[in-house]
């Protein structure tokens, strides 16, 4: 497994009234890391991203914010080339990616 894992999300979100673009990374540090904690450190990483990313852009529901969370994770478990974490991942439910969507 690589030593740093950089998750990154670049997301475009449109509506008929707005339009919201940004991006950015964070590192997550996996050498000598068991699974369980790389991954406990990714969907936070993703949580952060999705969070400053929905914050930016136009009111969305929460059953978005949980499907970005979800595919930010799931890119950066398949960038990390592991199969215990891809296994680990899969292994996972749906509340691992719910988060809080602050309201305007």
């Amino acid at each position: 497994m690589i030593r740093l894992l950089v998750i990154a999300i670049s997301a475009l979100m449109a509506t008929t009234a707005a339009t919201s673009a940004s991006a950015a990374e964070i590192a997550v540090k996996v050498a000598g890391r068991s699974t369980p904690a790389v991954h406990a450190d990714i969907v936070q990483a993703a949580k952060q991203l999705c969070q400053q990313d929905l914050a930016d852009g136009p009111a969305v529901p929460t059953d978005f914010a949980a499907y970005c969370v979800r595919e930010v994770t799931r890119d950066a478990v398949r960038r990390a080339h592991s199969r215990d974490l891809v296994a680990y991942d899969k292994a996972q439910g749906r509340a691992t990616y719910l988060m809080r969507v602050s309201s305007r």
